[in-house]
């Protein structure tokens, strides 16, 4: 079959990839780029099986589709287990981000209360989602979405004192309800220092099924410093107290990395990016 062995492995990738990629909102960008190399392996590979072993179509399609998969799992197992090294610009008025991903949503918290649904009028105390009463006042809460293609270790905002790890047992459904949120499985950090007192949320999803912290309640962690690990796609929402100086850096579909973006910090610091 020649060319037409390599042409049905480049088919076959956007084929079963490309309706992941969209159902799993992965970045554009990442995943035409890695759905057209693996693409172009899957066609190189069939080019040559064919030429050994003579298949016919339908045994051809299989063996695309076996190893379009195989390759994709490969890839993004490697790039979720990936734990860069990162330079971390050390600022104690500032707030980092504790996850990759993208911002989804900055909820102001009145009063304790976190709105689930602006049209139905839901909302769940803040004591509810984080099982403490430390971080009942009002603020911001700051969702950020890891997909399969982030890194998953999670880093200390700030400078601290790890107050609280608590593993809250709940449900594991899709993070696309918003609901989900409140009752899926998750993990709470509570951190603070002189400045600030913050609340780190992960939350499981379908797919995960285990949240790694690496600290425990007493342990002092400097900023950026690795404090957990989320297996597979999930969220982590930090909640921010108010205070009259605090900025919002970030918006809703900003992307950031952890220990490296700024997502809020004191008005009277010189921001650093």
């Amino acid at each position: 079959m020649g060319i037409y062995s390599a042409i049905l492995g480049i088919l076959l990738s956007f084929i079963v990839l490309g309706p992941l990629a969209v159902k799993w909102e992965l970045d554009r960008r990442i995943s035409f780029v890695s759905i057209t190399v693996i693409g172009a392996l899957n066609g190189a590979i069939l080019l040559v099986f064919d030429s050994v072993v003579s298949l016919g179509v339908f045994q051809l399609f299989i063996v695309g589709v076996v190893v379009v998969i195989s390759l994709a799992a490969t890839s993004l197992l490697y790039r979720f287990y990936r734990d860069p090294e990162r330079s971390i610009t050390l600022d104690e008025k500032s707030i980092l981000s504790p996850a990759d991903g993208i911002v989804k949503y900055i909820k102001r918290i009145e009063e304790g209360e976190i709105p689930v649904s602006e049209k139905m009028g839901k909302t769940y105390s803040v004591a509810e989602f984080t099982q403490t009463e430390d971080l009942s006042g009002s603020g911001y809460i700051v969702g950020i979405s890891m997909s399969f293609l982030d890194v998953h270790v999670n880093r200390a905002p700030l400078f601290g004192e790890i107050e609280t790890v608590e593993q809250i047992r709940g449900t594991f459904s899709s993070l696309k309800n918003l609901e989900a949120l409140f009752l899926n499985e998750r993990a709470v950090i509570v951190l603070r220092n002189s400045e600030f007192r913050l609340g780190i949320v992960e939350i499981a999803s379908r797919l995960v099924r285990s949240i790694v912290p690496f600290v425990k309640a007493g342990q002092f962690v400097q900023q950026g410093e690795r404090i957990s690990m989320i297996r597979f796609g999930s969220q982590v929402d930090l909640i921010i107290p108010s205070m009259p100086s605090l900025v919002m850096n970030v918006s809703v579909g900003d992307k950031v990395k952890a220990g490296l973006s700024i997502i809020a910090y004191k008005e009277e610091t010189s921001l650093k990016n």
